[in-house]
């Protein structure tokens, strides 16, 4: 069966413990509603088929609440299916609520709190892989950093101290939090038979006996509970940038085979002003892209005497020193060479070893690979080499 996945997004809590006169679901993050920002996240992944909206059941603020919605989704031509239902008097209602309304299509949820704003996109995508596998309750986790105490209260209503649980054996869940539909639903109406009492969905799965797995969680998918927490609302907010870089160099030079840094054993011979490391300059074209600082002919022109016969490591040191000066964090690079000879494949650990140094990235955040044309056009007849380098980064705002 083709899984249709649906998101349900908790935003119809009292938010007692915040104590401020706002629902904090409804608190103002980025010129929108706090719950927004988990719309969103959902909304960008291509995973993602349809999504409901839990509101509080109370009046005006349901009907204002789906009418801001609804100007949200048209403001920005969001064309995602959305259904809208009102919560009810537990979290765990609330979820009842919006499983009964799932279309009959709808083959998987991904049950989420709307004051946690902070998930990403790779967090949904981990969860839905483990559903793919066959699991039926999936949710991430992080491990405990405190040593945790259970207590008893004594006759004077102090707090004593009874069982060190190890905390090896304990995880801290988040949300979202991702499900089978058809399981879920028979769990949920077994709770509200029952009437049990349970703080997330996964409980409602294990009364079921449904294996929960437990995957990773993000350090940054934090829940806004009390006015402390507000602290990280005024966090500065990051955008992603990406910076692409492309660059050819001519066979036939007197120049030696250079690429990423690292000389290869060839009699190839490069035609280029500098040593005409040709991923070198398609990655750096690719980071002062990301700077919206132009390209390696305007910083270092092949006119100009002192960059002749000049290493190219030496180029991309005065370009990061540029990077250092800006507010961006570089999180990924991706290299592709094109060349019909010389075969690269035998050097690329070595080049991405070089690149993950130069750079101060780990072995995860760099990807060196190399390709042919089939034996056409420019590279096919050994005229030259390509390269191609994509930048990912975060900008703070």
């Amino acid at each position: 069966m083709k899984k249709e996945i649906y998101a349900v997004i908790l935003a119809a809590g009292s938010g007692n413990r915040m104590q401020l006169g706002t629902k904090k679901q409804f608190l103002c993050y980025q010129n929108k509603p706090l719950w927004w920002q988990s719309f969103n996240t959902f909304y960008h992944s291509p995973l993602i088929h349809g999504i409901i909206l839990v509101f509080p059941d109370d009046e005006p603020c349901y009907g204002q609440a789906v009418e801001e919605a609804q100007r949200l989704i048209k403001e920005h031509n969001y064309t995602i299916p959305v259904l809208y239902c009102k919560g009810g008097a537990l979290r765990q209602d609330s979820v009842f609520h919006a499983l009964c309304i799932a279309p009959k299509t709808c083959s998987h949820v991904l049950i989420h709190d709307s004051a946690r704003p902070f998930f990403t996109a790779a967090l949904i995508t981990s969860l839905i892989q483990k559903l793919d596998e066959g699991q039926k309750a999936v949710i991430p986790s992080l491990p405990l950093s405190d040593t945790i105490k259970e207590f008893a209260v004594a006759k004077d209503f102090s707090k004593i101290v009874t069982n060190s649980p190890n905390r090896n054996f304990l995880r801290s869940v988040q949300t979202p939090q991702a499900f089978s539909l058809p399981e879920l639903t028979r769990a949920h109406q077994l709770v509200q038979k029952e009437k049990i009492t349970i703080t997330d969905d996964a409980m409602a799965m294990e009364e079921i006996g449904i294996p929960v797995l437990l995957i990773d969680g993000e350090k940054s998918n934090q829940k806004i509970t009390y006015k402390e927490d507000l602290a990280l609302l005024e966090k500065t907010p990051l955008l992603p940038v990406s910076g692409y870089g492309y660059d050819v160099h001519k066979y036939g030079g007197n120049r030696p085979f250079v690429l990423g840094g690292i000389a290869f054993d060839t009699d190839i011979m490069i035609e280029a002003h500098s040593d005409g490391d040709v991923l070198i300059h398609a990655l750096m074209d690719a980071l002062l892209s990301c700077m919206a600082m132009g390209d390696i002919g305007k910083h270092f022109p092949d006119t100009n005497k002192e960059f002749e016969n000049i290493s190219s490591l030496i180029l991309l040191d005065k370009v990061m020193e540029l990077w250092k000066k800006t507010s961006l964090t570089l999180t990924h690079v991706d290299l592709t060479v094109i060349c019909q000879k010389p075969k690269i494949s035998p050097y690329t650990e070595q080049i991405k070893k070089n690149i993950c140094r130069l750079l101060g990235l780990t072995e995860n955040q760099v990807n060196v690979k190399a390709t042919t044309e089939e034996g056409l056009g420019f590279t096919g007849n050994l005229q030259g080499i390509k390269a191609a380098a994509l930048v990912s980064a975060i900008k703070m705002l």
